[in-house]
């Protein structure tokens, strides 16, 4: 309660508390021993409005890897689906499981390519036969 006391003798000096600034997408991840966990909020914003309360950003992108996509919506579903259909055929081609490591690859490949005219922003997480891998794109 100390703080309490603090904050009303600073409330009562005149200081003033900063205001609390809302900020886009929350996505976050953890790697741990035997997999990653992925975490999105579900608001999708335009500036100050809410365009939908319930919107996915967490991306399948293979069996063993999902995406946490920030950034334009359009462009995070685009990036994912295009990037999810070339790992799909990668692995009909090889008959392997995907590496993370080579999804993150062919991510930064594509995205180097439009020179940042894509704005979408993504943790790639999964788990292949090397352990768990967490990647920030």
């Amino acid at each position: 309660f100390e703080n309490c006391k603090r904050n009303a003798f600073l409330a009562g000096s005149g200081f003033k508390a900063p205001k609390m600034t809302k900020t886009g997408t929350t996505i976050c991840a953890v790697v741990f021993k035997d997999g990653v966990v992925l975490g999105a909020d579900t608001r999708s914003t335009g500036g100050d409005m809410v365009a939908d309360k319930n919107c996915q950003k967490l991306h399948y992108v293979a069996p063993n890897i999902y995406c946490a996509g920030a950034g334009t919506a359009a462009d995070c579903d685009k990036t994912t689906n295009n990037i999810s259909s070339q790992l799909e055929l990668h692995r009909l081609n090889t008959g392997r499981q995907v590496p993370v490591c080579t999804a993150n690859r062919i991510v930064k490949q594509m995205l180097f390519r439009y020179q940042g005219y894509i704005g979408t922003y993504l943790i790639m997480g999964g788990v292949d036969k090397y352990g768990p891998h967490l990647y920030e794109i």
